[in-house]
């Protein structure tokens, strides 16, 4: 036991020495939540404080949770339950249903769209991928939030809701009551159902319930920042009127508010739990101090009451702010600092460039493509097996033959605007913007090449789309990862690439409010901190050297110049 607790600093072993009663832990980026609730509960078991088998630790994701799962194993505890709230959830339904109810339990459909798509036709509402996209994220935030359609109807607005481009408030609560019916005949359910009924069961039949806190009586909670309430709720049930329970999570990395996630119960925990004890991990082991400094300066703009992070670490390397005359040539230095350092002896796999949206990475994934760099994307598909991207294509190659005395860049505006692109970007609707930000890179990608090549027809761009896509796309695991910065949550590198910190991609252009300025400066946050001991931020003035718009640096940038 002596040995569980010596490997923790004094702010982890305070908290590992806690372990009874409810527990708080508010842990900076990389100060060591993962050791120190994963030693807390070993040295629980190993001091007769609980069995394992009688906790419980529950996650996000599939990955934490293994994480998770391994670090018990290294300290002796081989059969402690460690599941994602959903596994979790999903299990014990699993279990009880057939104790209630005589058929069997609803099939679990691995995706939305198509019942959203049914719903959305039976109520005559345009079934265009982006509007099934915006529709399923609604219906999905909506039942997190545990609001059924007839409270979407009545809070959609007072929530500041924009549920998507041309869609309102009751064509959403529509969509959302018709699909409900369309699972309900098919007898499905969906992951949010799980959570859901789950609920449903454990508060409707007490024995139910009993059954559970019989088996499980001690809880820990990885990333309580990011729980929704069908999730506290769920949580709330599983403990009954104990309070065995330990949390640990950081406001400052709440990113996911978008999906039904929200701080605020880890910010009120001593509400819900009045005899908790907090603890408080600030000692950052990841980044040197030279990046640690530059994100507390972006910590102090989140919040005054934000944990600041200790630097634990020899200095490193400067943090280098940088800017270049437009996208290409900012993804080709880095690609060329990227060069540099994998010939310095760094593998491509602790590298990673990070940006704002997903359609930033086409500029990187050539500009390392033809250092013949290997690359990995990662929360997303490469931007040419888009599938709005691959749409676009088969309608250029239809387009070859019919004659058209246009600008090349003219004709492809014509073709992409008939398949939902426009000069500007939709004002709502995440997926619309998407697949707007994708099209709009390919209207980009001629305009790029209409003005190198005045002559080009259709034909040759083509050829020159076929040229960038020609590289071997496999996922090859020594890569570079390339990624936005919703996809690093949780995870680290050596050298971090923050890309675009131009005014428009981070804060993003329909960030308008102060509270959307703080979601965008809270990915800013994230995004630093994945970096220990590399961190280079650059942005570019314009799209391309042949535009006459011109971009304006980061807000963010402004925040942190004096800290450089």
């Amino acid at each position: 036991m002596s040995a569980i607790l010596n490997a923790l600093d004094s702010q982890q072993r305070a908290a590992a020495e806690c372990v009874s009663g409810p527990v708080v832990i508010h842990a900076g980026a990389g100060t060591g939540k993962t050791r120190t609730i994963t030693h807390r509960l070993a040295y629980a078991i190993q001091s007769g404080v609980v069995e394992a088998s009688q906790t419980l630790t529950v996650t996000f994701t599939n990955r934490a949770a293994g994480e998770l799962r391994s670090r018990l194993l290294e300290l002796g505890i081989p059969n402690a339950q460690v599941r994602t709230f959903h596994s979790a959830a999903l299990r014990q339904l699993r279990f009880f249903y057939p104790q209630v109810f005589t058929n069997q339990i609803p099939t679990l459909i691995s995706s939305k769209a198509t019942y959203v798509a049914q719903a959305a036709t039976q109520c005559h509402i345009d079934a265009s991928p982006d509007t099934i996209r915006d529709l399923a994220g609604e219906i999905e935030w909506a039942k997190v939030n545990i609001i059924s359609p007839d409270m979407y109807r009545e809070t959609a607005f007072e929530l500041g809701r924009m549920p998507g481009h041309n869609l309102s408030a009751e064509q959403v609560a529509q969509v959302y009551e018709t699909y409900l019916k369309v699972l309900d005949q098919a007898h499905l359910m969906d992951f949010e159902d799980v959570l859901l009924t789950t609920v449903a069961l454990l508060s409707n039949y007490p024995e139910l319930a009993a059954q559970v806190r019989s088996q499980y009586r001690y809880f820990t909670v990885d990333e309580f920042q990011d729980v929704s309430p069908i999730q506290f709720e769920l949580l709330s049930l599983w403990l009954g009127n104990r309070d065995d329970v330990c949390v640990v999570g950081d406001p400052a990395q709440t990113i996911y508010e978008f999906t039904g996630a929200t701080p605020e119960y880890l910010a009120t925990f001593a509400k819900h739990f009045p005899r908790s004890s907090a603890f408080e991990l600030t000692n950052s082991y990841r980044s040197t101090p030279e990046i640690i400094q530059v994100a507390n300066q972006v910590l102090t703009r989140i919040s005054s009451n934000s944990l600041k992070l200790q630097a634990t670490r020899p200095d490193g390397q400067k943090v280098t702010i940088d800017a270049f005359s437009d996208d290409e040539a900012e993804a080709r230095e880095i690609a060329s600092s990227i060069r540099n350092l994998i010939s310095a002896g760094l593998e491509p796999r602790d590298i990673a460039v990070i940006y704002r949206i997903n359609s930033q990475s086409e500029a990187f994934e050539t500009a390392l493509g033809n250092t013949e760099i290997p690359v990995t994307i990662r929360g997303a598909s490469r931007f040419f097996e888009r599938p709005e991207i691959r749409n676009a294509l088969l309608h250029l190659r239809a387009n070859l033959q019919a004659p058209d005395a246009r600008e090349m860049n003219f004709i492809v505006r014509d073709i992409v605007s008939g398949l939902g692109w426009a000069p500007k970007s939709p004002d709502s609707g995440r997926a619309a913007q998407d697949t707007w930000e994708s099209l709009n890179t390919l209207v980009q990608l001629a305009d790029d090449f209409a003005g190198q090549n005045p002559a080009a027809l259709l034909p040759e761009f083509i050829a020159m789309l076929d040229h960038r896509n020609e590289y071997d796309h496999d996922p090859v695991a020594n890569a570079v990862t390339l990624a936005s910065i919703h996809a690093v949550k949780g995870l680290e590198w050596d050298a971090v690439f923050v890309a675009g910190l131009s005014d428009g991609l981070l804060p993003i252009t329909y960030a308008k409010t102060p509270t959307l300025i703080s979601q965008e400066r809270r990915l800013f946050y994230v995004a630093l901190t994945r970096a220990k001991n590399h961190l280079h931020i650059s942005w570019a003035k314009s799209r391309n050297s042949y535009t006459k718009a011109h971009r304006s640096s980061s807000i963010f940038l402004g925040e942190i110049k004096d800290t450089l």
